[in-house]
């Protein structure tokens, strides 16, 4: 009876410790998983689009097997509004509609206003409004220009992501706080930006660096700068080139825009339709 009870009793403290365990790693469990992978070391592959008021694009995203998506609203109408609905519905239909479990794809907002002027206000709403991972800044062109975006990330209103159970410590700018859910991606896109770059690339708490716009040279310049630095690279990338771009050392890879894919989709099934009545 007593080597009975004390199995029992060093089972049931067994499954206490186990219970914590999970429930410690669930707690340090990434809620931006886009995060997760590129600290893993592996590429993530992502979508544009400026389709933010189209329900039926916004479950297609959803839906997709894309890490991220960069809600864009620098080329659209300024509308928080779409945005707010857009980022509560990738949420939504992302748990609603996957036929296999598995978080939603990131969205990163694409700022309508560029680095150079002052985009404080629109990173504070643009963080409020929903579950948006963090900013995709265009036309950085100093390191005033990234510290001023980093203290705006910093201090805004995150209570937004309360509904994706990410802690208050959490809500922060990664990797300046390692445990940081929030991201600042920042675009290199302009001559003095290209002169300026390394000081953009050294400022503490940027996430990432897409360069674009820019000649052949100064690419491959500050690409290499975001590899000494261990500064997440971005560019774009299809099928033919995506292995190229990985190897040289790029990690977040975009697929472009999702009306691109959609008119080439439709176009070479319209053109295969025809081939196959003729």
């Amino acid at each position: 009876m007593r080597t009975f009870a004390r199995t029992f009793v060093g089972i049931f403290i067994l499954l206490i410790v186990m219970g914590l365990f999970r429930q410690l790693s669930a707690a340090e469990e990434r809620a931006n998983r886009l995060i997760a992978l590129l600290e893993a070391g592996k590429p993530a592959i992502g979508v544009w689009t400026g389709a933010l008021a189209a329900p039926r694009i916004s479950k297609v995203l959803a839906t997709s097997d894309a890490d991220f998506i960069v809600a864009d609203v620098e080329h659209d109408i300024y509308d928080f509004s779409a945005l707010h609905r857009f980022l509560l519905e990738i949420q939504d239909f992302s748990n609603r509609f996957r036929a296999e479990p598995r978080p939603a794809p990131v969205v990163l907002v694409k700022l309508a206003n560029r680095g150079t002027w002052d985009p404080r206000y629109e990173i504070a709403e643009s963080l409020k409004v929903g579950p948006a991972m963090g900013v995709w800044i265009p036309f950085v062109e100093s390191r005033a220009d990234v510290e001023r975006a980093i203290s705006a990330i910093r201090n805004a209103e995150t209570s937004a992501l309360e509904g994706l159970n990410i802690p208050r410590e959490r809500r922060d700018i990664w990797p300046l706080n390692p445990k940081g859910e929030l991201m600042l991606v920042a675009m290199i896109e302009t001559e003095t930006g290209a002169r300026k770059a390394k000081e953009i690339v050294e400022t503490p708490g940027l996430s990432a660096v897409q360069p674009v716009h820019l000649p052949d040279a100064d690419t491959a310049r500050i690409l290499k700068m975001c590899l000494v630095r261990g500064v997440v690279a971005a560019t774009d990338a299809g099928p033919g080139d995506i292995k190229a771009k990985v190897d040289a050392g790029y990690r977040m890879i975009s697929v472009g825009w999702d009306f691109d894919l959609l008119r080439k989709e439709l176009g070479d099934t319209i053109k295969g339709m025809r081939s196959a009545i003729k």
